[in-house]
């Protein structure tokens, strides 16, 4: 699971997502949603929902960051938010998922879930535009999934691999 802070209109809002394959649980204020990531590419996310009446709608994301802050795309609505950081010297008290910066393939899994690492490890191996862009590990912990395969195209923002710090 990862959670994080937001900071939208100057409130904080606590966010929770949890991704099992394609299904992605975000609990926001308290509700929750769940989505089924229907496809993913260099054009963005699309994600599907099916309401309590049956009903299905569709999201199609594109997002931007520099820094905490966040644009984010959504049906051709604009919404901007920055990411709140845990203060202080230490690690966060919640588990920690890592996503790619940029559209990407991957190039290698370097650990396994279960696998303790220290802060500074590479976890992951990202190839974009020719490059090679090592995912690391932000503290020591336990690798506690793993959300993407070798060789698959991968989007900005979306969780590959969750580390619960200890």
């Amino acid at each position: 699971m990862t959670q994080f802070i937001l900071r939208q209109n100057n409130k904080e809002k606590t966010v929770q997502a949890n991704r099992l394959g394609s299904e992605i649980r975000v609990e926001l204020d308290g509700e929750t949603a769940v989505f089924q990531l229907m496809a993913q590419n260099e054009d963005g996310i699309l994600l599907e929902r099916t309401l309590p009446d049956g009903s299905r709608q569709q999201w199609r994301l594109v997002g931007h960051k520099d820094g905490t802050k966040r644009m984010l795309w959504v049906n051709g609505r604009t919404h901007q938010y920055e990411r709140v950081l845990p203060r202080g010297g230490g690690a966060a008290s919640h588990d920690a998922s890592l996503a790619a910066t940029i559209p990407a393939v991957v190039a290698d899994i370097l650990v396994s879930e279960g696998e303790q690492v220290q802060e500074g490890d590479k976890l992951i191996l990202l190839e974009s535009m020719k490059m090679i862009i090592p995912i690391q590990a932000p503290t020591s912990g336990t690798v506690t999934a793993i959300h993407c395969t070798k060789g698959e195209s991968v989007q900005a923002g979306v969780p590959l691999i969750e580390l619960d710090g200890s």
